[in-house]
């Protein structure tokens, strides 16, 4: 028969239990506190780049793209509709002013001049013949008002006469009506006749007027059409360096047609280009910085903004202090920043793959073997440097990687190889 189990057993039983089950707990506290230990992440330091928060000034700007260009270039085209049976000179060769470098074919333009010629001398002709038919009619015309004043003199005489025999009684009233009328008419015959000469005098002139204009007009085609000729060896206007030739012997080519590019490379300019985004932030004399090479800085001035936009892209030139700098080649794609705002003496940063563009952004800042994460507040920015309003101080030591797939933990042990 089973007895029961005395008090001070029970409480002995009881205080094992709990005891075991306390030890194991802590045992379990401490392996998960050993485990998250070491299960701790981290990141190699060869794997990531770090800058020193330092004091300085900062030029903010926005990012644009540039070409670079000749800030003089001759673009000689064709003057006459023709064919190319020359090349002088190539791409690439430098030309002195006179220098010849293109031919073309000048048969059919000489033909067209011949024929503007002949048309210019038969203008001339009518032009005299004219002349000759006004000289010719206003003589008959002449004749015929001085025979006609003299019959109306004549009938002037008959007209006394008959007054005079009216009044002796040898001749009638009618007679004198009559001798009167046919003076009237004589007379209106003769203004007829003096008009004529002068509506006619005029008309004639209107014609030679317009036979005049006519060859003007023709000697202009002559003489332009010889100028075209005289263009169509096509030379160099100045010192320069052939940048681009039609080289296509036999080829047909149009009038206005480009042959020949010819630029001065001792002094470029920059064509930019940015996004419509920032269009209030460019403006004429505005000041701009063209890196080449990443490691080159040439400043300058916006002198032109286009006032359309393309694609969503505005256009704008750029003048260079430094003109002929001996890196600028033409064609060159350079980086451009458009500066926007001036700071002095901030706490700044290089500009990384971690800065996003935000005014607040969590960073990582570099403590002992660990990397903490806090919130930074950014100011102004340009290609180099990004301005620190908050969250870090001077002397911090900040992560300038792209550190987007560790965000989600507050803190990242530095792996020392």
């Amino acid at each position: 028969m089973d007895r029961a189990l005395a008090e001070s057993v029970k409480k002995k039983r009881k205080r094992a239990v709990v005891l075991r089950i306390t030890i194991t707990g802590l045992l379990l506290l401490l392996a998960i506190f050993a485990l998250r230990h070491l299960i701790q992440p981290g990141i190699h330091q060869g794997d990531f780049y770090f800058s020193v928060a330092e004091r300085g000034d900062i030029n903010a700007s926005v990012s644009a793209s540039g070409t670079v260009l000749p800030e003089f270039e001759e673009v000689k085209n064709s003057p006459i509709q023709s064919a190319i049976v020359k090349i002088h000179r190539n791409t690439g060769e430098e030309v002195e002013c006179g220098d010849t470098i293109l031919s073309l074919d000048t048969k059919k333009t000489l033909f067209e001049l011949d024929k503007l010629k002949d048309q210019l001398a038969l203008k001339k002709n009518s032009v005299h013949q004219l002349k000759l038919q006004l000289e010719k009619d206003l003589l008959d015309l002449r004749t015929e008002y001085q025979i006609k004043k003299l019959h109306v003199e004549s009938m002037e005489a008959a007209l006394d006469e008959e007054k005079y025999l009216n009044n002796i009684g040898g001749g009638t009233l009618e007679q004198i009506k009559k001798a009167e009328l046919n003076l009237k008419i004589a007379k209106l015959e003769l203004d007829q006749i003096n008009q004529t000469i002068k509506n006619k005098e005029k008309s004639v002139k209107a014609d030679l007027k317009g036979l005049n204009y006519e060859i003007n007009i023709q000697k202009k085609n002559v003489m332009e059409l010889k100028e075209k000729l005289d263009r169509a060896t096509i030379k160099a206007d100045k010192k320069g360096v052939i940048t681009w030739i039609n080289s296509q012997i036999g080829q047909t080519v149009n009038a206005g047609e480009e042959l020949v590019k010819i630029a001065d490379l001792q002094s470029y300019k920059i064509e930019g280009t940015i996004s419509d985004m920032h269009a209030a932030k460019l403006h004429i004399a505005g000041k701009i910085i063209a890196r080449i090479n990443e490691d080159t800085d040439l400043p300058g001035v916006v002198v032109n903004i286009s006032p359309s936009v393309q694609n969503n892209i505005i256009e704008f030139a750029i003048k260079l202090d430094d003109k002929n700098h001996s890196l600028l080649r033409p064609n060159m794609r350079v980086d451009v920043f458009v500066q926007t705002d001036y700071r002095e003496d901030v706490v700044r940063l290089e500009n990384g793959a971690f800065y996003r563009g935000g005014n607040r952004q969590n960073v990582f800042v570099v403590q002992d073997d660990k990397l903490i994460r806090k919130e930074a507040e950014f100011g102004k920015s340009n290609f180099d440097y990004v301005e620190i309003v908050g969250g870090i101080k001077e002397h911090d030591v900040v992560v300038i990687s792209d550190m987007s797939d560790y965000e989600k933990w507050e803190k990242l042990k530095i792996k020392r190889d």
